[in-house]
């Protein structure tokens, strides 16, 4: 079975989840509801207008993006229906972030919780992710380069380390 093949089927899996199913069942209420699918068909329009300048131009204007942001939280607090769309979307957007961690952990390795950048007291809690991720299975551990640094201007949280990155304060 090819790669296109197999995302054929992981999509047919996810369209199954709860979550994609609550969206779906969202997106039915708002175009049940004129004014709800008015509002929501704007926002839309003004969504897509943004992705249009930002694959043309590849800047948004800052007045722009805070518009929509603008509009979307006017909308979500004035319809209840959109409210529950963009709450579905959220929950669909994590299983994804989880799906995409799972293909990029398979492809390069799981970091070890020593690994990440984060308090000792989540370190816990992250290895229990990283050991569902990985289906219980043992993978390779990801490896940081021994010359890895930080990009110019990003700077670890005060008390973050990464094991073999060093700190540049």
């Amino acid at each position: 079975m090819s790669y296109i093949d197999k995302a054929r089927v992981l999509g047919e899996a996810l369209k199954q989840t709860p979550e994609v199913q609550a969206i779906l069942s969202a997106e039915a209420a708002i175009k049940a509801d004129p004014e709800a699918n008015d509002a929501f068909l704007q926002y839309q329009e003004k969504e897509r207008q943004i992705v249009t300048t930002q694959m043309i131009s590849k800047v948004i204007p800052e007045k722009d993006a805070l518009a929509l942001i603008d509009l979307k939280v006017r909308l979500i607090n004035k319809h209840p229906l959109i409210r529950t769309y963009f709450q579905a979307q959220q929950s669909f957007e994590r299983v994804m972030a989880m799906v995409n961690l799972t293909i990029t952990t398979t492809i390069h390795g799981m970091p070890s919780a020593d690994q990440l950048p984060l308090p000792d007291e989540i370190k816990n809690m992250a290895q229990k992710v990283l050991e569902s991720i990985g289906g219980g299975q043992q993978s390779k551990t990801m490896e940081i380069p021994k010359d890895m640094k930080l990009p110019p201007g990003l700077k670890l949280p005060q008390g973050f380390k990464i094991p073999g990155l060093p700190e540049e304060r």
